[in-house]
């Protein structure tokens, strides 16, 4: 007996089984006909949904950023943590959101373009977010900055062919924000946040 489901439903399903299988085999190695196999249908519904592959990629890191956005503004609108924070918790939702799905987010030669799209989707997402934390800075006195958008744009961009080029130890990111920003050495840190994160993890 053959299942229909609604269309939405369905395609949430194919996303979410191209998401599972680009993390499990990457994205070269993962096709429309693995997909429509794991699921249990033929490849057509699928291309039904996503009438190219590039299509169907562009929806699961449509979806990533997506779920990145929303942790950002839990961050940035959360009164219970100081502007320091709330810097270092956008920075390591950054380095998790990266290191947690290599295979979406990771260059590589074979998939420039997903990783191009992805560089500027979140450096759109970290803009919007992070102009409104440093308007807060800038309120409280803890930063001091003339042109804090145009600063905001060099800074994620720098930072992120930093990433390109190799530089992914979060520490080094930390310490140039910080001397960037003119703020004192160890004022941001990974280390509480990491532990927080871990003991949440655990209940």
């Amino acid at each position: 007996m053959r299942i229909t489901k609604d269309p939405k439903v369905r395609r949430q399903e194919i996303i979410l089984t191209a998401k599972e299988l680009f993390e499990a085999q990457g994205i070269n190695k993962t096709s429309m006909n693995d997909i429509a196999q794991k699921i249990g249908i033929a490849k057509g519904l699928v291309y039904y949904y996503f009438s190219s592959k590039e299509q169907l990629v562009e929806a699961v890191v449509e979806q990533f950023i997506e779920g990145v956005e929303v942790e950002l503004s839990n961050i940035v609108e959360d009164e219970g943590l100081d502007f320091y924070s709330k810097l270092s918790s956008i920075l390591y939702l950054y380095f998790n959101s990266i290191q947690s799905h290599p295979a979406i987010s990771s260059y590589s030669p074979g998939n420039p373009g997903v990783f191009s799209l992805i560089r500027d989707r979140l450096s759109e997402t970290a803009l919007l977010h992070a102009k409104n934390l440093f308007l807060q800075g800038l309120d409280l006195g803890l930063i001091h900055i003339e042109y804090p958008e145009y600063m905001l744009k060099i800074l994620i961009r720098g930072l992120g062919d930093l990433y390109i080029e190799g530089v992914t130890d979060p520490q080094i990111h930390i310490r140039l924000i910080e001397q960037i920003l003119g703020l004192e050495k160890g004022k941001l840190s990974l280390e509480t946040i990491i532990i927080d994160t871990k003991k949440d993890a655990s209940h």
